[in-house]
């Protein structure tokens, strides 16, 4: 069961340059639904037992379309690039703390675990 569909991270993104392949922009969904099930486990069955339901289950939308947009707007996970004409210099710098790849942020397990937003 899928929480976030391709058209979900499409309608979210924001300027130019959106993805125009669904297909893939789905199967990056699905590998963060994959990462989002492993770290909270019983994700699901909270969902299920919601009463009222809903907010649980938008929340995980919300964090796993914030992954996947952050995934592909910055693969690499990229903080800040330097580039001086000369003589060429070329300096990349990736957040510390920051896990690079398909993975949630703490502030975002925190919104699933309820376990509190750290600073």
């Amino acid at each position: 069961m899928s929480w976030v569909l391709a058209e979900d991270v499409i309608a979210s993104w924001i300027g130019a340059d959106a993805p125009d392949n669904p297909a893939l922009v789905q199967t990056w969904i699905d590998r963060a639904e994959r990462e989002v099930r492993f770290r909270v486990p019983d994700i699901q069955a909270r969902i299920d037992a919601e009463q009222p339901p809903g907010e649980l289950r938008e929340r995980t939308r919300d964090v796993v379309i914030a992954m996947v947009l952050r995934t592909l707007r910055n693969p690499e996970g990229v903080r800040k690039i330097t580039i001086v004409t000369g003589p060429f210099r070329e300096t990349r710098t990736y957040p510390e703390g920051v896990p690079l790849g398909l993975v949630p942020s703490s502030d975002e397990l925190a919104k699933l675990t309820g376990t509190g937003v750290s600073a």
